[in-house]
């Protein structure tokens, strides 16, 4: 006779639970960490994207009439930035790689430029059309430079009759 009693659930099981439950885990460990590394990578992309370099070369690649024509309409940034884009107080630098699509194909935006006393200044700003050698070089007429801002319009204010304090008040028009 068996003098042992029966081992209970776990016992039994053990020799399959403890590896599965180690690689769900690790498994759990790698999508977390893949998942923060994505954000990270998302985030980089955000923050690159709103800077004024690209968005000042976005607004001259979507107004420049051989970037419709190669690229159509809607003109988006992609993921993937490269280079780098440095600020300090009123003054930095860019030079920058970022990766244009639309309907039509896509290609890499590229943007160079200096910052001095809070204003940027463009030595190269220009498309490269995947699958072709071909460039748009998007600072080369004044045709194709980005919409200007408008400055507002002073208002000036409605002259108004200046009446004498002592005067009697008119009567109100009747209705």
């Amino acid at each position: 006779m068996n003098d042992r009693p029966n081992p209970g659930w776990f016992g039994r099981n053990w020799k399959w639970l403890v590896p599965t439950g180690c690689l769900t885990v690790l498994l759990l460990f790698a999508l977390v960490l893949a998942g923060l590394i994505g954000l990270g990578v998302k985030g980089v992309s955000g923050l690159m994207s709103g800077s004024e370099p690209v968005r000042h070369a976005l607004a001259l690649a979507k107004a420049h009439p051989e970037v419709q024509a190669a690229f159509g309409e809607p003109l988006e940034t992609g993921m993937g930035f490269q280079g780098s884009l440095t600020t300090h107080n009123d003054s930095g630098s860019a030079d920058l790689s970022v990766p244009i699509k639309g309907p039509k194909g896509s290609g890499r935006l590229y943007v160079k430029g200096e910052r001095e006393a809070d204003r940027w200044t463009y030595r190269l700003i220009e498309i490269a059309v995947d699958g072709s050698e071909r460039r748009i070089d998007l600072l080369g007429s004044p045709a194709q430079s980005a919409p200007k801002e408008v400055a507002p319009q002073e208002t000036v204010p409605e002259k108004t009759e200046e009446r004498d304090p002592d005067a009697p008040a008119e009567p109100a028009a009747a209705a």
